[in-house]
């Protein structure tokens, strides 16, 4: 594998990344249904944030892209939900694809980061079982992949997606990756849901079958390869893989959690109890004990985030990756802050009356959003303490189906 580039690059500070957040945070709210009626980050918000560098998050840092710590990339998601959780979904998302950038050679992936561009560059999905898959049979100098696939959050804006393949008709485990130019898939627009509906999570397929070089498939034996190599030369990515994305990623949950509660907190003052003895909700103890348990849930959540980041940046202090059980915990905290997170959320939206249904609350549109999120199945409280009870108990189970981007020794 070449050793790409090492010029100098003028890196983006957390800091300066925060404060610029803090700055727009009103207007990414304000624009927050028009982002949902859209279907799709609109392009005036992309180019705002690319001008504060929050694409940095979505380049690999061997490309220019962000040297941030978990503790500062939680952060930045936090904050940039607080303003609107869909966006800050997509940027979150289409971070995940970096990992795959090192599965190909320098000289195809370059030319992808490298040159000018607005927005994130490539999104990646796939994997999970054929139905969210293509397939790959193998010809001379390359291979002909076809396949449709859903949720394809990120593609919106990119250039180039890593697309899951199957390359067995019988096999699951051999499954591949391609990195395809978006202009060779065909985008449905078929977007249409009740939350996150901003992501602009469309369906990408192919037009019959697309011949794909050698060059632009890769597998995830290849990827764990490339990944120590370049880790060797201290150009790898940020250890903790998958988890690390998805506790950073809990921040979103939180972001949402926190704009729930300032949008709570700015309307009780102001809000009747009709068929109660309560001029005002303020003045109702059964409204103080919902702010009470909620700011409660959302704390814990934040505690529970805060103990996960501190044990992912040890394990990048130390130079290790967590072990297969740690991995397990560390999913599972993810989990839990997304269900506390959105428990706390519903909480308040039933606090908050009938008029709360009407669609310039917004308070709807973030429970909506929020309630998304926990139920990927990434985010599943359910399926991940049956995965952690079964563990302790030492149950014997079958493995777990994860996406490609899990399956470093496939």
């Amino acid at each position: 594998m070449a050793t790409p580039s090492t010029t100098q690059v003028d890196r983006p500070r957390a800091q300066d990344i925060l404060a610029h957040i803090a700055e727009m945070t009103p207007w990414l709210r304000e624009h927050q249904a028009e982002t949902e009626h859209q279907r799709r980050v609109p392009q005036e918000t992309v180019e705002r944030l690319d001008k504060i560098g929050i694409f940095s998050l979505t380049t690999p840092t061997r490309y220019g892209g962000a040297e941030f710590t978990t503790r500062e990339t939680h952060d930045i998601f936090r904050a940039l939900a607080s303003g609107c959780g869909a966006t800050a979904w997509v940027v979150w998302a289409a971070a995940g694809g970096n990992l795959w950038s090192c599965a190909f050679p320098e000289d195809v992936i370059a030319p992808v980061y490298e040159s000018p561009w607005v927005g994130n560059r490539t999104f990646a999905l796939g994997g999970t079982s054929r139905r969210m898959s293509g397939t790959a049979r193998k010809v001379d100098g390359g291979w002909m992949i076809k396949g449709v696939w859903p949720f394809a959050t990120g593609s919106v804006h990119a250039s180039h997606g890593y697309l899951a393949v199957f390359y067995d008709e019988t096999d699951d485990s051999k499954v591949g990756m391609a990195l395809i130019p978006k202009d060779q898939l065909i985008a449905r627009d078929d977007w249409d849901a009740m939350g996150l509906a901003g992501t602009g999570s469309q369906t990408v397929a192919t037009d019959g079958e697309l011949f794909v070089p050698d060059e632009r498939f890769s597998t995830p034996a290849r990827l764990a390869e490339q990944i120590e190599e370049l880790t060797k030369q201290g150009l790898g990515p940020a250890r903790g893989g998958i988890v690390r994305s998805l506790i950073c990623g809990a921040g979103l949950a939180l972001g949402m959690a926190d704009q729930a509660m300032e949008v709570f907190l700015a309307n009780i003052g102001r809000r009747s109890l009709p068929y109660s003895p309560y001029a005002r909700q303020l003045d109702a103890p059964v409204a103080h004990h919902t702010v009470g348990r909620a700011y409660a849930q959302i704390r814990a959540a934040g505690r529970v985030a805060d103990a996960a980041i501190a044990e992912l940046d040890r394990f990048q202090n130390e130079g290790t990756d967590p072990s297969e059980l740690e991995a397990l915990k560390l999913h599972t905290d993810a989990a839990y802050i997304w269900d506390a997170c959105g428990s706390a959320v519903e909480t308040l939206f039933r606090a908050s009356g009938a008029s709360v249904i009407i669609k310039r609350n917004p308070l709807q549109l973030i429970t909506r959003n929020c309630l998304a999120g926990s139920t990927h199945a990434a985010n599943h409280l359910d399926t991940w303490l049956e995965n952690i009870g079964r563990t302790l108990c030492g149950a014997d189970a079958a493995p777990l189906s994860t996406s490609v981007l899990e399956r470093p020794k496939a």
